[in-house]
């Protein structure tokens, strides 16, 4: 477990100097219990609190990313799939995190493990142009994100944003990251999807989409979530055109989208306009950059992810373990119908 580091003592004067005393007062709380392992009780008591507060406190130094517990030895079962992972699709590396027994949790397990991975590479002087999609897991990894110290870099939107304001969005995700590693932050000012093909063509004939674009593939590392064809889909409920449904990409045959291309079981763009509408780098831009990271998982997005990773695209893979063996599973048994 990591967190910023403590005043001395709880009561120590320096901390009078934080403006925002409420924060001082969770912090307080949070190292008399994650460092000096005392009880909620004794906490309650040390700072003249109820003990409702006190957990009420600690729940929020997690949710705000004030504390981060990690878990540095992978379970063996974990390894042992990230091996057969990397050897069935030609990966460079895979992160299995154990799936939790609620599944509503999968995307902060598999963001936890994303934030180790994008951790280390953010880390890297070597590389210094990032690409960031959006959604929850993208929102999670935020949580566990370890500030870095690290010469200038630049991180970029791959995608435009969606036309309501959530925390999943674009414009969020990447505004908070270029402030954990004080980054410069580029975006793709356009919606996902243009109105007509034509309005495509238009559209990325512009100056702000090529210089865009253009950051985007020179990438050292681009990391992203597998979308699926549910509600649960953010790009599903709010970014897709006019007219079009998801039962119609479905009939297609799309299992899925990898950065808005929807795509089939065996990774093939399917044969529907939105995919000729899409304002943003196809599945043949993404062939040539250096490193994509793909983090998804949860039973809705087995078949996502088997029809991503069959692309032959994909360099990381950052999923869970339920997830993984129903991939692994997919992959010997399900084909797309034929043409």
């Amino acid at each position: 477990m990591s967190m910023p580091d403590p005043s001395p003592t709880p009561f120590a004067p320096e901390e009078t100097e934080i403006a925002d005393r409420e924060r001082a007062l969770m912090l307080r709380a949070a190292w008399l219990y994650f460092i000096e392992e005392r009880t909620q009780s004794d906490i309650a008591d040390a700072l003249g609190l109820s003990r409702f507060r006190v957990n009420r406190m600690l729940a929020e130094c997690r949710e705000e990313g004030l504390v981060r517990v990690e878990v540095t030895t992978p379970m063996a079962s974990c390894v042992a799939l990230e091996r057969t992972a990397m050897e069935r699709f030609g990966l460079r590396d895979a992160v299995v995190v154990p799936s939790p027994l609620v599944p509503g949790r999968t995307h902060a397990m598999i963001g936890a493990g994303l934030a180790r991975h994008m951790s280390g590479q953010l880390a890297d002087p070597a590389k210094s142009v990032f690409g960031f999609g959006w959604g929850q897991t993208m929102r999670e990894m935020l949580r566990f994100l370890r500030p870095q110290a690290r010469p200038p870099c630049r991180i970029v939107a791959l995608l435009g944003a969606l036309p309501r304001s959530f925390e999943e969005n674009a414009i969020d995700i990447i505004g908070k990251i270029g402030r954990i590693v004080n980054a410069e932050r580029y975006y793709m000012t356009a919606p996902i999807y243009a109105d007509t093909p034509e309005a495509r063509y238009v559209l990325t004939g512009q100056q702000f989409y090529t210089s865009v674009l253009e950051l985007i593939l020179r990438t050292d590392v681009a990391c992203f979530a597998a979308g699926d064809m549910t509600e649960s889909s953010l790009l599903i409920r709010h970014a897709l055109p006019k007219g079009v449904t998801a039962d119609e990409l479905i009939e297609a045959g799309a299992v899925g989208d990898v950065l808005g291309t929807f795509i089939d079981i065996n990774g093939t763009a399917v044969d529907h306009p939105v995919n000729r509408q899409l304002v943003g780098p196809g599945l043949a831009d993404l062939a040539g950059m250096a490193s994509l990271v793909l983090a998804s998982g949860g039973p809705n997005k087995v078949d996502a992810v088997t029809g991503a990773l069959r692309t032959g695209l994909i360099h990381v893979l950052v999923t869970d373990e339920a997830t993984l063996r129903a991939v692994l599973h997919n992959a010997d048994t399900q084909t797309a119908p034929a043409a």
